[in-house]
Formats: structure tokens, sequence, C-alpha cells
């Protein structure tokens, strides 16, 4: 009778720690989708955010250069003038070497 008790008992001993291996890798795998899915929406809302920031700049750009339009009008400025200095703004902007020179 001991011997089946012991046998029953070391089953049962095993069963258990089967079962709280399963558990555990259960555990893992629902974490690391935990993790996989936290990654991906980061990286969801940094696209958005991203795409939303550079909208509204756009906006706001546009939005002062109509501003200088207007007050160029308002000031009397050639489009000429004008125009040569949006060349030599847009000139500032890039590399002494791929700058454009007039002779």
């Amino acid at each position: 009778m001991i011997i089946k008790t012991r046998n029953t008992s070391l089953l049962a001993l095993g069963l258990a720690l089967l079962l709280l291996t399963g558990c555990e890798a259960a555990e893992q795998s629902a974490q690391e989708l935990l993790d996989e899915t936290v990654a991906k929406t980061t990286e969801a809302v940094r696209e958005v955010v991203n795409e939303t920031i550079g909208d509204a700049m756009k906006q706001i750009n546009e939005q002062i250069d109509g501003l200088q339009e207007d007050a160029d009008k308002a000031l009397g400025k050639p489009e000429e003038e004008k125009t040569e200095t949006e060349q030599a703004t847009d000139e500032s902007d890039l590399p002494e070497n791929a700058r454009t020179h007039e002779v």
C-alpha cells in the first residue's frame, strides 16, 4: 500500500511539475506577444505623430509664405527683387560646392 501511495504521489508531483512548466511557457509566450505588440504600437504611433507634425509644419510654412507675399506687396517690393532674394536664401541652404555662381 505504501508503494502505491508513493507512486501516486510521485505521479502527482510529476504532473504538477509538468503543468507548472506549461504555465511558465505560456506566460513567457504571452509576455513576448505583449512586448511585440507594444513595440509595433509604439512605432505606429511615432509614424502618425511624425506625419501629423510634418503636415502641420507644411501648413504653417504655407501661411508664412502667404503673409510674406502680402507684406511684400504692401511694401511695394518688386517681383524680381523678391525672386532674387528667394534664390539667395535657397542657395544659402546648400553646401558650398553645390551652389551656383553666376558670372
